[in-house]
């Protein structure tokens, strides 16, 4: 388990992308159809219940949004074979987000444990910021999100200010990492047992804090920051980006139930090497303000709070990882972890 206090996430975006049925869309197949209420479809209606692994990974490409229920793309061909490759090529330009059908899902979603423990195929879009100090030691010190193929989400104390004078200039962007401490990374054993495609590391073409961030404030307001990579990221299972959420439709509240995800300490105080998930409760403004004003800090409406479970929170070395909430099997990024109170 995770250490115990609250966080301070910077709000990102407040709203989530609502698709309205009946709106046009195109299968995983190529073919013009229409987004109806999976309910309404009787092709993948019935073809679900069959538990297929191909199925259900047609399904989970199918999906076009969400309307209080899930929405799929409803064609008239019943073929559920894969594509050629499993390397997924994004159609548009690679420095523009990617619509919903290229982000936010997770292969093998049926290989998925509970607990804290993620596997490799988890959270795709999950990056690391790595350093380099005049001596050339390297350590990961931040995290991020990939949100297209050329940029990742983080916060902007992990690029600007303290952090490059405390552990040197930011390096590299690493995708598709799982556990730090081996090359390539591996699990299962014997017969079952599988690697994954090696890291890609990229340099950083441009970091961008927020224009209005100032760093060395206990508020850390405007704690956000983009990250431009020097390559485009290689879309894959390990490596995919998160969905950005629109902000026109359905509001965060503290009924929803959040994830963080990063490599932060654990209850002994170590990092983790393997990347962790922690599902984290939203707090409200004022419960949020009862814990922080005893520090001196004051809690604006651009700032989300979450967690304060004990032995449930995400600690030092999840700074700028992505606070996620998942709507019908699509991840979206809504905030970066800024900072904690004990």
């Amino acid at each position: 388990m995770w250490c115990f206090r609250f966080l301070c996430i910077c709000f990102f975006v407040f709203n989530l992308y609502t698709v309205q049925a009946q709106v046009s869309c195109r299968t995983p197949n190529g073919e013009n159809a229409r987004c109806v209420p999976i309910n309404s479809c009787t092709i993948l209606y019935e073809a679900v219940l069959t538990k297929d692994p191909e199925v259900v990974r047609f399904l989970r490409e199918s999906q076009c949004g969400y309307s209080s229920g899930p929405l799929v793309c409803c064609g008239s061909v019943a073929s559920f074979a894969p594509p050629p490759t499993s390397t997924i090529i994004l159609n548009r330009r690679p420095d523009l987000l990617p619509d919903t059908q290229e982000c936010g899902y997770q292969d093998d979603a049926d290989r998925i444990l509970n607990g804290e423990i993620t596997i490799p195929e988890e959270f795709p879009w999950a990056a690391l910021l790595g350093y380099r100090n005049s001596s050339g030691f390297e350590q990961f010190s931040c995290g991020a999100t990939l949100i297209s193929q050329r940029y990742v989400l983080t916060a902007a104390h992990c690029v600007a200010g303290k952090i490059l004078r405390a552990v040197g200039t930011l390096h590299k962007v690493r995708l598709g990492e799982w556990n730090t401490e081996t090359d390539p990374d591996c699990y299962g054993g014997g017969t079952f047992k599988v690697c994954t495609e090696k890291p890609q590391d990229f340099g950083i073409e441009e970091a961008i804090p927020h224009g209005d961030y100032v760093d060395g404030t206990r508020d850390r307001y405007h704690d956000i920051a983009l990250i431009r990579m020097n390559g485009n990221a290689r879309i894959s299972k390990y490596v995919r980006p998160a969905c950005v959420p629109q902000p026109s439709s359905d509001q965060i509240t503290t009924a929803n139930k959040l994830v963080v995800v990063g490599w932060g300490k654990t209850e002994t105080g170590k990092y983790s090497a393997i990347r962790l998930k922690l599902k984290v409760p939203l707090v409200s403004e004022a419960s949020c303000n009862g814990v922080f004003s005893r520090a001196g800090v004051n809690v604006r409406s651009s700032q989300l709070c979450a967690g304060g479970e004990k032995n449930k929170d995400s600690c030092n070395g999840d700074s700028g990882g992505p606070l996620l909430i998942e709507r019908n099997n699509i991840f979206y990024v809504v905030g970066v972890v800024s900072f904690g109170a004990p």
